[in-house]
């Protein structure tokens, strides 16, 4: 398996890029996660901040059981005060960690792409639906920092 610092790390990353509402509209944004790993699960704490003149955060906090010894894919569980509990799956393709996920009620999706560049840089890209809509998408890079 492609060796990954990002989620198989604990460690502080820092994200800046580009934000799209659903009717284009395009924000500067920047944010920060935390991998933790405990025993039984795995934690990826962060939020996203789109730079307005009042910035506006999106929270996220994924519990993440942990990748089986050889195993490729695992499953997710997040709250999003927006959208509500979201369940997914993480799958490891080569230099990419790929997610999709659904809310419970099925109002809710959403897929991203996490691209390894080097072992302190990612660059991310997704996008999120909502009753069959598109919500948002963005793209930022991520850099370790701690």
């Amino acid at each position: 398996m492609f060796e990954h610092t990002f989620l198989f790390q604990e460690g502080e990353w820092k994200a800046s890029g580009t934000y799209w509402t659903d009717q284009g509209v395009e924000f500067n944004v920047e944010g920060r996660t935390t991998i933790t790993h405990g025993r039984r699960k795995w934690v990826n704490d962060g939020f996203l901040r789109l730079l307005l003149k009042e910035p506006v955060d999106f929270y996220n906090r994924y519990e993440i059981e942990p990748f089986g010894k050889g195993k490729d894919w695992t499953s997710w569980t997040s709250y999003n005060p927006k959208l509500g509990t979201l369940r997914g799956r993480f799958m490891v393709v080569g230099d990419c960690i790929l997610s999709q996920y659904a809310s419970d009620d099925g109002v809710n999706s959403g897929y991203e792409t996490v691209q390894k560049l080097d072992t302190r840089t990612y660059r991310a890209w997704g996008f999120a639906f909502s009753n069959n809509r598109k919500l948002s998408s963005w793209a930022v890079e991520m850099r370790r920092t701690v």
